[in-house]
């Protein structure tokens, strides 16, 4: 079986663990200070559950998650923002769960009917994050991460500051690392991205986070130029996947 279809079976069934994981992570009953760090350990495992069905995407959320928290410790967003943001980023793919898996082999022709699909995954995630209230804001922040600075994003065409900032540091984020596990430099990745500043990026979030990954103490643990080392990098004992480095799409 090609890793670009996915049995009905395994997804529906990966649907409901993450669902039951979910609704555990959401009746903790834990301190404070603990409650954040329990559920981002399982939310890190969950994630890396939710990619090996996912084809290019094995390493991708946690690698969001770095970037999205570079940038929003550089911004205005407060300390429980940067948790709900971090929350996001990890889980900013499940939406892909829901689609027919012929849809996510990206090397196959798509009908425009298809693309209006594919369009649908960040509803689709946020709906499925939702009925737990410990997730509410990274619903929301995932409904929008593909929303475009100029308004021609998906799926609800929001522009500007009316994207929610949050969302328009996931898609910065998402988007950087779409590029940089196919780049060979960092100067390169960065200058493809600001191509993008102004139509598809905050322009001003864009340069804060160029100017930031220029400090290469913060980006030592995301090494270009192999997408297979830079997908385990921030968990080396996890098995590697076969799946191939997922390009820069739509997705």
């Amino acid at each position: 079986m090609q890793p670009s279809i996915l049995p009905i079976n395994a997804t529906t069934q990966l649907i409901q663990e993450v669902a039951r994981q979910l609704e555990a992570l959401d009746s903790l009953q834990l301190p404070q200070e603990s409650l954040h760090a329990v559920r981002l350990l399982q939310l890190r495992r969950l994630t890396r559950r939710i990619e090996t069905l996912i084809p290019g995407h094995f390493g991708h959320g946690e690698r969001t998650a770095h970037y999205a928290r570079l940038l929003g410790e550089a911004s205005s967003l407060t300390e429980y923002q940067q948790i709900e943001l971090h929350y996001a980023a990890l889980l900013h793919d499940v939406g892909l769960l829901t689609l027919p898996g012929r849809l996510l082999d990206e090397t196959a022709a798509h009908s425009l009917d298809d693309y209006a699909l594919i369009q649908s995954h960040p509803r689709e995630g946020a709906a499925l994050l939702s009925p737990y209230p410990f997730l509410s804001e990274a619903a929301r922040l995932i409904a929008h991460h593909h929303e475009r600075w100029d308004g021609a994003g998906y799926p609800y065409g929001l522009r500007g500051t009316y994207i929610p900032m949050a969302a328009r540091i996931l898609a910065i984020a998402d988007v950087f690392d779409a590029i940089a596990i196919r780049s060979t430099s960092l100067h390169r990745a960065l200058r493809t991205l600001q191509v993008s500043a102004g139509s598809q990026f905050d322009p001003i979030l864009t340069a804060t986070f160029c100017a930031r990954l220029h400090n290469q103490d913060q980006f030592a643990l995301l090494p270009f130029g192999d997408a297979n080392d830079t997908a385990l990098a921030v968990d080396p004992t996890v098995e590697r996947p076969s799946h191939q480095p997922m390009p820069f799409s739509i997705f």
